[in-house]
């Protein structure tokens, strides 16, 4: 053997295989073991003497048991024989892998390794779960992977060599597995990583990193910057990024050089997966190194290409859905075309000793972005897919719509123009709220999981548990399949908690007040590093293209909020009914349409200006009082069959108008307005504990006119006694015909209400209704008719 080559150390690079990608998909269920299948047989046949993956060897946290075992049976197949091994391992084991078997694998006497593989973890197959274990682990146990770049603490991270050595040559190999990259930015920025170096002859290693972070930036944080990296490092091998870029690229800040091999098979139908795909082979000379370039044959083809329907002469907004459909099948038809010429081109490049996998003419990868702004319409693309089902590798998603954002001065020209510009404008601004500027929209799994636990958790209202933290075991919980993780992040939490108490104390009596102090103190200390860490954030995309953290605490529960809107809106018109109810009764007119308030509005004039209750209207909840609640103006119209579409005019806000109102004192003459109505389970609790019930004015002043007081439910005779003839006489046939209560009828479980029911005012009286005066509302249930007060403001429900 030459001297040169015998110190000549020659590795293969790779990353970003993702075995087990749609493997239950009947056409592309095999790619990525076809593409990992080559690179192991590139690997012997090139005869390195390692191969060097840089994550993400697995696509699923956990792959399946067919998975497994197909990537099992590949490296047996290619990694076990009895070729020796040229390559000496220097440095510990111990901590260098950190296993139960805590050796390099080709260095076991149980075991014939003649291909070594040494790889890191990624953000697809990252530990997690009992134990803190990966599909990386399972290898590195089999014997068959040296599994290292595992970091026990992200606080402070130790990056550790492994030191080897071919003749006069030595590799100081680093590997860091995938950290969170909000975490790995504070680290290195508050300088708590630490980067290892050999004792003895420090300039004579040739100095390797591996690591599977952001490259790209995707927010102020959320990527790792070259310049963050030791610049005694000579080559950084880069991970995560799928764009293939194995020629290695200078960087003139730190001195080094950086290659990105890209990943093997396309997870995404994205412009830099079109890239062709290549592997890397390594040859290392002492401090001297060259990169060649090897093309993967087994890889499927994929063209993709961007249309604008506005700049093709033969088309225009008023061209037929057929017209649209006829020009991109004839464009897609070319696409194919060229897909089968850049696979000869595959086949001719790549290595001769490999077999296609795929055969001489496999289907391919077709994606047209069509941006149909400028009036056109869009159609299904599943049903354009019908097609070329039989010719193409992924016929539901071969057509993708857009539209491009508009700029700001489009939208105020837009928005100028007529009077119902504004409406369009806004319209157009949500439509396009996704788009990257001009580029295609965010898809659909953009939206991350701690982005949708923000609507339902409230910060406030936990006394223990940390938001951010919950957030993101639910985020382990859906995205990784980790059934423990939210039970292992309470214990975690209630661990901590009972640590920070007891070490600030010494003794351990702790009175009870101290100790909701020092749990607050402790959950706030803990909310902070979460914030840090960066649990709990989601990037959003804007319509200018830069990435907006979204922070949980800042959201509130929408549901509490359209009750407690809903019930204090229902409270001021059953406060007006039963103040118009009191009124009427003080004048002591015995006149059937104006003492039944269903039917006060029969023979009233055109006037549709409802006005307020009066200085002194006063409305306790249950047993709290709470003084002068003002009315607020309601507007109204009149339509046939006696109901009204009402629409409630907000003048303030809830918390500004607390105070007393300063109406003058009035009485009604026309019904409440329909107001929006809360939630079922609001309603139940509001029928169940309350009553409403009318009581005499006193002679004390004439601002007393109207009162009413909510108090706990009494018999029929005493809500009788209070009513006038009228309403005594429907409370008494209640009893006669035992109508069952409001609480029972379960307005919280199911409909419950008949079609004739919902147009009789006596039986209505009967109902839950009835312990208050009677408001026109419309229901939701099951009348047929159209729910007018939906529109009017949040329902809850």
């Amino acid at each position: 053997m030459p001297a040169q080559e015998a110190d000549t150390l020659r590795i293969l690079l790779a990353t970003d295989n993702h075995l087990g990608y749609l493997e239950r998909d009947p056409v592309r269920g095999q790619d990525s073991f076809d593409a990992f299948g080559e690179i192991m047989q590139l690997a012997q046949q090139r005869k390195v003497d390692m191969v060097l993956l840089g994550g993400d060897l697995f696509h699923d946290n956990r792959p399946s048991r067919k998975c497994l075992h197909r990537a099992l049976t590949l490296l047996r197949q290619h990694c076990l024989g009895n070729d020796p091994v040229s390559i000496e391992h220097l440095s510990d084991p111990q901590t260098d892998f950190g296993a139960q078997f805590a050796s390099v694998n080709y260095e076991d006497p149980n075991i014939n390794i003649s291909l070594p593989v040494f790889s890191i973890h990624g953000n697809h197959d990252d530990p997690s779960g009992d134990g803190n274990l990966s599909a990386m682990d399972v290898l590195a146990v089999s014997g068959l992977v040296n599994y290292f770049g595992r970091q026990q603490e992200i606080e402070h991270i130790r990056v550790s060599p492994v030191l080897l050595r071919k003749g006069t040559t030595r590799l100081a190999l680093y590997g860091l597995g995938n950290v969170r990259d909000e975490r790995l930015h504070r680290t290195i920025a508050r300088k708590h990583m630490v980067m290892c170096q050999p004792d003895e002859d420090t300039d004579s290693w040739f100095n390797l990193m591996v690591l599977h972070q952001n490259r790209v930036p995707h927010g102020p944080k959320n990527h790792i910057p070259e310049h963050f990296l030791n610049s005694f490092l000579d080559l950084i091998v880069w991970g995560h990024e799928h764009q293939c870029q194995v020629d290695p690229e200078f960087n003139h800040q730190k001195s080094f050089y950086v290659t990105q091999p890209g990943s093997s098979v396309a997870t995404s139908l994205s412009v830099g997966e079109a890239v062709a795909k290549h592997v890397a082979v390594l040859h290392v000379n002492k401090r001297n190194f060259k990169i060649e370039k090897v093309r993967l044959k087994n890889v499927r083809p994929f063209v993709i290409e961007d249309v604008t329907l506005a700049a093709v002469p033969s088309l225009s907004p008023q061209s037929t859905e057929d017209e649209i459909v006829e020009f991109l099948r004839t464009r897609v038809e070319a696409m194919i075309l060229t897909a089968q010429r850049q696979y000869n081109e595959q086949l001719d490049s790549g290595d001769s000793a490999v077999e296609p996998a795929l055969g001489l003419q496999p289907k391919p990868l077709i994606r047209v972005r069509v941006d149909y702004s400028g009036g056109f319409e869009s159609f299904h693309p599943q049903r354009f897919g019908l097609l070329f089902v039989d010719r193409v590798a992924n016929p539901r998603d071969i057509v993708y719509f857009y539209r491009k954002a508009r700029t700001a001065d489009q939208r105020h020209n837009s928005s100028s123009g007529s009077a119902g510009g504004v409406s369009q404008a806004a319209g157009a601004t949500s439509q396009d709220a996704g788009a990257r500027g001009s580029a295609v929209p965010a898809p659909m799994d953009a939206v991350h999981v701690e982005s949708l636990i923000g609507e339902f958790i409230d910060d406030s209202s936990m006394q223990m548990l940390v938001d951010l933290e919950l957030a993101e075991a639910i985020r382990l919980f859906v995205q990784k399949g980790d059934n423990d993780a939210i039970a292992q992040s309470l214990q975690s939490t209630i661990a901590d908690t009972k640590k920070r108490i007891l070490a600030d104390t010494s003794t351990t009596a702790i009175d009870e007040k101290a100790l909701d102090e020092r749990i607050s103190q402790a959950r706030l200390l803990r909310r902070q590093k979460a914030a840090e860490d960066g649990k709990g954030g989601a990037e959003r995309l804007s319509t200018s293209g830069s990435a907006t953290s979204v922070t949980l605490a800042s959201k509130s529960s929408a549901i509490n909020t359209t009750d407690r809107q809903a019930i204090r809106q229902f409270e001021r018109v059953a406060a007006q009914a039963a103040a118009l109810k009191s009124s009427v009764s003080q004048d002591g007119d015995d006149d059937d349409d104006e003492g039944d308030i269903s039917n006060s509005d029969k023979d009233d004039p055109e006037d549709d200006e409802f006005r307020h209750a009066g200085d002194d209207l006063n409305v306790t909840k249950g047993r709290r009082r709470i003084p002068n609640p003002p009315t607020r103006p309601v507007t109204g119209k009149r339509v046939r069959g006696g109901k009204a579409t009402k629409e409630v005019i907000e003048s303030e806000s809830d918390e500004e108008s607390s105070g007393a109102s300063d109406a003058p004192s009035t009485s009604f003459t026309r019904p409440p307005a329909m107001v929006a109505r809360p939630s079922r389970n609001a309603r139940t609790t509001l029928a169940t504990t309350t009553r409403l019930t009318l009581k005499k004015p006193s002679a004390k002043s004439a601002a007393d006119a109207a009162q009413v007081e909510v108090v706990p439910s009494d018999s029929e005779e005493e809500m009788a006694s209070s009513m006038d003839s009228e309403m005594a006489a429907a409370a008494a046939a209640k009893k006669k015909l035992k109508t069952t209560p409001a609480a029972g009828r379960g307005r919280g479980r199911g409909r419950g209400r008949g079609r004739g029911q919902a147009n009789t005012s006596q039986r209505s009286t009967s109902r839950s209704s009835s312990q208050m005066p009677e408001v026109n509302i419309d229901d939701d249930d099951d009348d047929g008719g159209d729910d007018d007060d939906a529109s009017i403001g949040p329902t809850g429900g």
